[in-house]
């Protein structure tokens, strides 16, 4: 018995907005602010409910939305490197415009619970990288879910993580290395 489509659409939010948050959490940690991760877990959600036909029943929702969600953002980043910045132009003019210079409540909630320079070297880091560390550290996702997700072997995971920690170790010892050096001129002068 084929289901219409009300109740396609009805299964689909059923099973697939409770994991909104893991999303969230993930794009934000590669992405590095909350717009563009809310837009990139609202767009992952469309590309989703648009193909919703090839999802097939009984396999893993999340590891499915996850795929969706790692390439949106690979794509974000390609489309990134080949637009020109954007300027405000109320800024650039200096209109003087009436616009709060106060974070909003959810850049005051993801600040709060990702460090500036672990956000920045997550940023910095290749993606090989980067994805599954954040899926294990941020999703707490499995060797093996996290080896479904990319479609790569267990072992690969296991070797990818080694690599992403000695590599985060290093940027964050970096970045708290140039901060201190920036703050010792700052005492000198």
């Amino acid at each position: 018995m084929a289901l219409s489509k009300n109740e396609t659409d009805s299964r689909f939010e059923d099973s697939a907005i409770g994991y909104a948050d893991i999303l969230f959490r993930i794009a934000y940690a590669r992405l590095g602010n909350a717009h563009d991760a809310e837009d990139a877990v609202q767009e992952t959600y469309l590309k989703a409910f648009r193909s919703i036909s090839n999802f097939r029943a009984g396999t893993n929702m999340k590891a499915w939305l996850t795929q969706i969600l790692i390439n949106t953002i690979r794509d974000a980043y390609r489309r990134s490197n080949h637009r020109a910045e954007a300027v405000d132009l109320d800024e650039a003019l200096g209109d003087g415009a009436d616009v709060p210079t106060f974070p909003g409540p959810e850049e005051i909630l993801c600040d709060d619970e990702i460090d500036p320079d672990l956000s920045i070297a997550l940023k910095t880091m290749s993606e090989t990288l980067a994805i599954p560390l954040i899926l294990r550290e941020a999703y707490e996702a499995t060797y093996e879910e996290i080896a479904n997700i990319l479609d790569i072997p267990k072992g690969t995971v296991m070797s990818r993580l080694s690599r992403a920690r000695t590599r985060l170790r290093e940027l964050l010892l970096h970045l708290r290395a140039v901060r201190d050096s920036r703050g010792a001129d700052d005492a000198v002068q």
